[in-house]
């Protein structure tokens, strides 16, 4: 009998050292799940608000520069010109401007024909002159007629230095160089005509556009 109650002793007290480790093993791995749990909550962080690209400026695109503008306001100008001379179209906006006297019709006269003999000239006179500052008709007349044979002066430069680059290329630079010395003097002629047309148009007392090139003027503020 003693030794029965031995045994059963001895199994009680065994199965409870066994209850025993097993809690504390499950006790042992509740643990970490815990302290990840809460080690989780401690890493989360809110991002700062409007931490973008273009807060810090690197998404925004920089403003042309005065060159740039320049250059897209002369491109834009001279596909309206071309345009317009397909159109036959060698002036807009005319309209006789009445504070013009004699002597305002014929110094806006002089600034255009003046430019078949001696270019450049007579305008810059009239623009440099101080009794002009009080002429508006004169000062525009002799904006735009400056820029107008500059345009024509850079067009013949432009035209005869792409002509002699081409020279050298064999068979085809010489086909080009001679379109260019036939269509030269046409060329000329034209822009003396252009000159004379505006000339008598000013002497009229009229204030006019020419097609791309006062446009232009007007957005570099000159007139």
């Amino acid at each position: 009998m003693e030794n029965k109650k031995d045994e059963q002793q001895f199994e009680e007290e065994s199965s409870q050292a066994m209850s025993g480790e097993s809690e504390s093993a499950s006790a042992e791995n509740s643990a970490p799940e815990q302290e990840a749990g809460s080690t989780g909550d401690w890493e989360e962080t809110e991002l700062p608000v409007g931490g973008g690209a273009d807060d810090d400026g690197y998404g925004e695109q920089p403003e042309p520069s005065p060159a740039e503008q320049f250059t897209d306001s002369a491109r834009t100008q001279a596909g309206a010109a071309a345009s317009a001379l397909r159109r036959g179209e060698f002036m807009h906006s005319a309209a006789v401007d009445a504070t013009a006297d004699s002597d305002d019709r014929l110094i806006a006269l002089l600034c255009y024909v003046t430019q078949v003999l001696i270019p450049l000239v007579m305008p810059i006179i009239v623009l440099l002159s101080a009794s002009s500052k009080k002429r508006p008709f004169q000062r525009f007349h002799a904006t735009q007629s400056l820029a107008l044979a500059m345009t024509f002066i850079l067009f013949l430069l432009l035209m005869s230095v792409g002509s002699t680059i081409l020279a050298f290329v064999p068979i085809i630079g010489w086909l080009v160089v001679m379109v260019v010395f036939c269509l030269g003097p046409l060329l000329a002629l034209m822009g003396f005509l252009a000159l004379a047309y505006y000339g008598y148009q000013a002497y009229q007392g009229k204030r006019f556009a020419i097609p791309g090139l006062t446009s232009f003027l007007q957005d570099q503020g000159w007139i």
